[in-house]
């Protein structure tokens, strides 16, 4: 047997894995390549959808023209839901900071690239039912 070969296994139905373990290479500022070490919470397509209205039912800040800085009120509000986002999709991940909510927002506003990856991986995952192509 060639060693890239994999030796399907049968199809049983009901067997949810607890997380899907997967490393996600991310385009970093200055051009070289990252590596995201994530697991992924498992959701079947109907969890998915309840996932993002669960995530998009919330109602988003107000913006205040008053207050001035629209754009920073904006990026504020997409920061502040792909890293809730990334906090709901996740079960963990391999980096130096603890996974918490604030730290996937710190993620998602320091590191867009890579809130993209786990975002469009997580989308595939769930809707396609599997990772890469």
């Amino acid at each position: 047997m060639i060693m890239s070969e994999q030796i399907a296994r049968q199809i049983v139905l009901g067997q949810r894995p607890k997380g899907i373990v997967h490393s996600l290479k991310v385009a970093m500022p200055d051009g070289t390549e990252g590596l995201l070490p994530v697991t992924f919470r498992y959701r079947d397509r109907v969890e998915f959808g309840a996932f993002l209205d669960g995530l998009f039912s919330v109602e988003p800040p107000a913006f205040d023209p008053t207050a001035g800085q629209p754009s920073t009120q904006q990026q504020r509000a997409v920061v502040q839901i792909n890293g809730q986002y990334i906090h709901g999709c996740l079960l963990e991940w391999g980096l130096d900071a603890p996974f918490t909510l604030d730290n996937c927002i710190q993620l998602a506003s320091e590191l867009p690239a890579a809130t993209q990856a786990v975002m469009n991986t997580y989308k595939q995952l769930c809707m396609e039912g599997r990772l890469g192509n």
